[in-house]
């Protein structure tokens, strides 16, 4: 007589631990594949690790619990939410000259990042998703509750004053 392993009905608790097991990588997936944008933005917009490593354990705590697997447009908009609560997106720093010019010189990495912690909060975030993370404006606007156009416009505001702020950092004024 011959025994075959697979013949034997698997026990329900196995049965409900590989169901367990399998929703489990499901949802590391999940958060391995998201976790670098969403700290990335949370650290740019914020500059505290910690506070950015909250941010995405939040952001993650709050998508899984709304959505049994969320997607990433809800994981975007729970980061957004979580942002806004954190962070005044209107707050607007002080002004920079506009007598500054950049010429042809290259900017440097740090340069440039510590000119966008000069750009107000919505500046720079519509920035970051841009330019950085590659976000079309449409996506923006979704995620932002704006009009496309408000989008479009908050870039080039953005880009502007950095221009400004980085030319001001080398003018020979500063």
């Amino acid at each position: 007589m011959s025994f075959s392993c697979s013949s034997l009905p698997l026990n329900p608790i196995v049965q409900r631990a590989e169901v367990t097991y399998k929703q489990a990588e499901e949802d590391r997936d999940v958060f391995e594949s998201h976790r670098h944008h969403i700290f990335s933005v949370a650290y740019y917009m914020t500059g505290d690790e910690r506070e950015a490593e909250a941010i995405l354990g939040q952001t993650f705590i709050e998508a899984f619990r709304n959505h049994s697997k969320p997607k990433v447009q809800e994981l975007d908009e729970q980061l957004m939410r979580e942002l806004s609560t954190r962070i005044d997106l209107e707050a607007v720093p002080a002004a920079v000259p506009d007598n500054c010019a950049l010429g042809h010189r290259n900017v440097r990495r740090t340069d440039m990042e510590e000119a966008l912690w000069q750009l107000p909060g919505r500046e720079r975030l519509c920035f970051l998703l841009r330019d950085v993370e590659n976000y079309p404006a449409e996506r923006i606007a979704l995620l932002l509750d704006i009009p496309v156009a408000d989008v479009r416009a908050t870039l080039l505001s953005a880009k502007i004053r950095l221009r400004q702020i980085l030319a001001a950092q080398t003018s020979p004024s500063a």
